[in-house]
């Protein structure tokens, strides 16, 4: 194989590192610490659960601000990728994921208010402590609605990726499918949920199970199999 040929098979690995890298973390983030730290309607047992693993909850926080930096590089990488199948699409795709990442930036500042909050440590016990545990509730509250608008601004861009990648030949086209329909439902869950909280709660979690089932078959194939290096080059040419 060709250095050049190489070369598209690599940054593929490297991207499917990366969005592995995405996956961890933001479960690690998610689903371990603040899943098991956060009780949802009480918020003096949230606040004390965080005070009381306030270094995993930091790591938590460390994970989320790591994903965001390996969605910056994704988003480069995909361009670069898929580039050759339509430069407007790359061009649109990057920019969707790059304002993802900036909304996710942001958004983690509501993550770091509970540490602020609650540093030094402060009387939990005290006449002042309903009014921070509220606070730091109402922090993580809308750290999540953050997530699901900046969530319209992904599942945009898996739609479009999806889209170049099932009309290219770099991956198999059903994975390209996969990622279009996973983009849609990430769309209708996060629209649903701010006009339809109710009607969200019933379609969770399986709205969200095709993005879960698409994005884990493209990093599989990235990091297995890497991009069709020849069909990279004859596109390229």
């Amino acid at each position: 194989m060709t250095g050049d040929a190489a070369s598209p098979r690599l940054l593929g690995r490297i991207t499917g590192g990366l969005y592995l890298t995405i996956m961890v973390a933001a479960m690690f983030g998610e689903g371990f610490v603040r899943d098991k730290l956060v009780v949802s309607g009480d918020a003096a047992a949230t606040a004390q659960n965080i005070v009381g693993s306030e270094a995993l909850y930091r790591w938590s926080v460390v994970a989320d601000i790591t994903t965001t930096l390996c969605d910056v590089a994704v988003a480069a990488l995909l361009y670069i990728l898929l580039r050759p199948v339509n430069r407007t699409g790359a061009v649109l795709a990057a920019f969707l994921r790059l304002a993802y990442s900036a909304a996710m930036a942001l958004n983690a500042a509501f993550l770091i208010g509970p540490l602020l909050l609650l540093s030094n440590p402060p009387d939990l016990s005290g006449p002042d402590a309903p009014l921070i545990q509220f606070m730091v509730t109402y922090s993580l509250r809308l750290h999540t609605a953050g997530f699901q608008a900046a969530l319209v601004l992904f599942g945009a861009h898996l739609i479009v990726i999806g889209v170049l990648i099932a009309q290219s030949r770099l991956l198999p086209q059903a994975i390209g499918v996969a990622l279009a329909i996973a983009g849609s439902c990430y769309i209708a869950n996060s629209l649903v949920t701010f006009a339809a909280p109710g009607f969200a709660r019933l379609l969770f979690p399986w709205l969200l199970l095709p993005g879960f089932l698409a994005e884990g078959a493209l990093t599989l194939w990235l990091l297995i199999a890497s991009v069709n290096a020849s069909a990279w080059m004859r596109l390229k040419a």
